[in-house]
């Protein structure tokens, strides 16, 4: 089975859509300031282009036949008018995100569950609508929410309706999840539980992302 094969049987919602594949070939070298394991972990991967309902996207993939693992990612993008972090910024200069994968490196990936990770797509989400439908949360206790939802722009989404938010200036990252049963996370100061948490050593985006690659890399 080739890449794009492994990747249909793994999530057969998508042979639904109109394929289109390319020949697949090495991906080109990368260089991320302040991501180099993701940026050697793109650098390492074979590219299968793939049009899906006519929209481009790359089959990145990585390992031996039998333990062949891969994102579908988006295509680069330049969004110079849009207001993000510069981590954000930079990773789109090398794909556009991934909004599907396929041989999961564990159940403990951090993205194992979303299906939109550094995707334009995500960026955006209406913060201060999906935070505001749940301000009750902290009615409840007698606060406020303590951030300003436009300041911060979305970059992964959980099944769940768990939401990972990046400060647009300065990049760090808080977590909205008013369901989970991680650890490592911490409430952010001013908040109930089950609402916003700081990633206990991953307090911006640069190594909220390095973190997540970090898992896949050990992997191959």
């Amino acid at each position: 089975m080739n890449d794009v094969d492994l990747l249909m049987a793994q999530c057969p919602w998508l042979a639904l859509a109109s394929a289109d594949v390319g020949v697949p070939e090495p991906h080109r070298p990368v260089e991320l300031v302040g991501t180099p394991v993701l940026a050697g972990l793109l650098s390492a991967a074979t590219v299968t282009p793939v049009r899906l309902d006519g929209v481009e996207h790359e089959l990145l993939a990585w390992g031996p036949a039998a333990e062949r693992r891969g994102w579908l990612c988006r295509q680069p993008v330049d969004d110079g008018d849009m207001e993000v972090p510069e981590a954000l910024r930079a990773v789109w200069t090398a794909t556009g995100g991934i909004v599907e994968h396929f041989g999961a490196v564990s159940d403990a990936w951090w993205w194992l569950n979303c299906g939109d990770v550094l995707t334009r797509e995500a960026a955006g989400w209406p913060v201060e609508q999906m935070l505001g439908a749940y301000e009750w949360m902290w009615a409840d206790d007698g606060l406020r929410i303590p951030i300003e939802a436009a300041d911060y722009v979305p970059v992964a989404g959980e099944a769940n309706g768990n939401l990972t938010l990046a400060h647009r200036r300065t990049g760090e990252v808080i977590w909205f999840a008013p369901d989970h049963s991680a650890s490592g996370v911490t409430v952010l100061p001013g908040c109930p539980e089950c609402s916003l948490y700081i990633f206990d050593g991953a307090p911006d985006l640069a190594s909220w992302v390095e973190a997540g690659a970090v898992q896949w890399a050990r992997s191959w």
